[in-house]
């Protein structure tokens, strides 16, 4: 039991050690900006590359950045999967709960009531992902994430605005450009907090 307690601290540590230098934070904060931005101008499409190439693009920067600096641990696929199921199946709950309450004070037939509480949904659907990230690392800045990603939804959701998605693109931009600076400063302490070793010579 004392063994089994003892491999899941250190899986979280290892783990808690792979995120800390806020690159994943980075990356999800431009994904949510850009996004925000593409329902004002068609030309932030490119956030779909984003989304496609988020994990390559973090790998790239890691292997030049954070592997040098502490190295790297490889995790067991079936536990990512295992993950990855359940953060879809809350998806999935949050998607109906969003469908049952719109059906109960609403109509779900109006669209203009999905763009209004478009927030509280994105709001809802980004805790799955942070609270995956709080089960696996133990780091409680996740969670505050999260409570931060609902708050922001519910206020653009009930606040009134001239135009429907105003909200919507309001809490991405925001919720994005707090994720996104959260991770430049926590990349930037990383980089201060291990530097690269310089080899000199006699």
């Amino acid at each position: 039991m004392t063994q089994n307690i003892n491999l899941k601290e250190i899986e979280k540590k290892a783990y808690r050690d792979s995120q800390q230098d806020g690159l994943m934070e980075v990356m999800m904060g431009l994904i949510l900006m850009t996004f925000g931005g593409f329902f004002y101008s068609p030309v932030f499409a490119f956030y779909i590359l984003l989304i496609v190439f988020a994990g390559r693009i973090v790998e790239f920067i890691r292997r030049r950045y954070t592997h040098p600096r502490i190295g790297f641990v490889k995790f067991h696929k079936d536990d990512s999967k295992d993950a990855l199921t359940g953060v879809f199946l809350f998806e999935v709950a949050v998607i109906v709960i969003m469908f049952t309450l719109i059906s109960l004070f609403g109509n779900v037939k109006d669209y203009s009531q999905w763009v209004d509480w478009a927030p509280l949904f994105f709001g809802m659907i980004l805790v799955g992902p942070f609270a995956h990230a709080q089960s696996r690392s133990g780091n409680v800045r996740y969670t505050g994430y999260a409570i931060l990603s609902v708050i922001l939804g519910l206020f653009f959701s009930l606040a009134e605005f001239a135009s429907g998605s105003t909200g919507l693109i309001l809490y991405l931009v925001l919720m994005g450009g707090f994720l996104f600076s959260s991770g430049i400063f926590i990349f930037a302490m990383f980089l201060r907090k291990y530097p690269l070793a310089t080899t000199g010579g006699a």
